[in-house]
């Protein structure tokens, strides 16, 4: 079968199994089903569709277990997965995405369109939509093993530089920091809209033009800014299954999507970090978060991110401390492109005073090699063709 859109449904229900059958099929989406388990394994790793979508609540196995298995296997370890359940409290839905699913739905009324709606947007059918969606821009993510490495800095400090490099194309940061971000801050800016309001949004309204508007321009560092939680009472709204509506809107409506992760390995980055063009991850040198490091980039491994989907950066600027750069490079198996040398108190003094490093310090050293990070990070970013995969 042609698996170019197939939709494969697991679900004991069988009345509910048919009219999501005939449903994707309307749509134009080939639809094929399992009642059981065992039967969506078989399926799902005989026919490989891009889209599974299961209950949990399956007779012979956990559908969680299910989901394990389809992740674990690489002919359907990157199929968007995605589970409708009637169980609807909060550690229900966490332990549904820690099991490897990518949104889950509750059933409810309307949840059948929702998840159609889910579907059209990741697979587009035809003609325009289809051309809107191969011209998707560059997913960047930045990450780091532990806290109080500059990553929120570097994050912003890049996508001031890049946008200067890529004008007259479009960058816009996205802070998903949780439970509260910072780079706000860090440009100066109180923020009337953040990313959890986007994630509010019903699917139908997830347009560019609405982006657009959450997204301001932030004139001094020539990016648009979809700003972090402003506290973490405010976080505990972020709707996790909408985020994935709100990335693929972003990256039809800018050319760069950069976002900051902070130190946030979850189920929340993971499904950012697979699509992502490159994966920057900001190192320190002392000892303790090396350790950190080799562990995340261990975890990473496991996930299917190869070591070339990395682009690692040695961030001295927060101490000179620690292990040399040769040595970082055979305990972490990862060549290190640059550092961004230390430069006491003057990263910070510009992020004060809401300034981009390389206007505050046009002839810093570390200014210099911010340019040269930033066009090495460009050049592999174009280079990406394919989301990662394990090797």
């Amino acid at each position: 079968m042609d698996n170019a859109s197939c939709v494969l449904i697991v679900e004991s229900d069988l009345i509910a199994l048919n009219f999501l059958r005939d449903m994707f099929n309307r749509a134009g989406y080939p639809a094929l089903t399992a009642p059981a388990g065992k039967e969506g394994l078989i399926e799902a790793w005989r026919n490989r569709p891009e889209v599974i979508v299961i209950d949990p609540a399956l007779p012979d196995l956990d559908g969680l277990d299910v989901v394990r298995k389809l992740r674990a296997d690489h002919r359907t370890a990157s199929a968007k997965i995605l589970l409708i359940s009637a169980r609807a409290q909060p550690e229900d839905i966490l332990t549904g995405m820690q099991s490897g699913a990518d949104e889950y739905l509750i059933k409810r009324p309307g949840a059948d369109l929702e998840l159609l709606e889910r579907v059209q947007a990741l697979f587009p059918l035809g003609g325009e939509a289809a051309s809107q969606s191969t011209a998707r821009g560059r997913l960047i993510c930045f990450l780091s093993a532990k806290g109080g490495l500059g990553t929120s800095s570097l994050c912003a400090n890049i996508a001031h530089v890049l946008a200067q490099q890529v004008n007259p194309k479009t960058v816009v940061v996205v802070d998903l920091v949780l439970p509260i971000g910072s780079i706000s801050q860090i440009v100066g800016v109180n923020p009337l809209e953040t990313i959890v309001e986007a994630t509010q949004l019903e699917p139908k309204a997830v347009t560019p033009e609405k982006m657009l508007a959450l997204a301001r321009v932030m004139p001094n560092w020539q990016f648009h800014l979809l700003a972090g939680a402003r506290d973490p009472e405010a976080a505990q709204l972020l709707q996790v299954t909408r985020l994935e509506a709100v990335f693929e809107t972003l990256r039809q409506t800018f050319d760069y999507v950069l976002v900051d992760l902070g130190r946030a390995l979850s189920r929340i980055s993971l499904p950012l970090i697979r699509t992502s063009a490159r994966l920057v991850l900001v190192l320190g040198s002392d000892t303790s978060t090396v350790a950190l490091t080799k562990i995340t980039l261990k975890y990473l491994e496991l996930q299917g991110v190869r070591r070339s989907h990395i682009f690692p950066i040695l961030n001295r600027a927060v101490g000179l401390e620690g292990m040399t750069k040769p040595d970082m490079e055979k305990e972490l198996a990862l060549t290190i492109p640059g550092i961004i040398p230390h430069l006491g108190g003057s990263f910070a003094l510009a992020n004060n005073q809401h300034q981009p490093l390389v206007v505050k310090f046009p002839t810093n050293t570390a200014t210099f090699a911010l340019h040269d990070l930033s066009v090495g990070l460009l050049n592999q970013v174009e280079e990406a063709v394919s989301p990662p995969a394990a090797d």
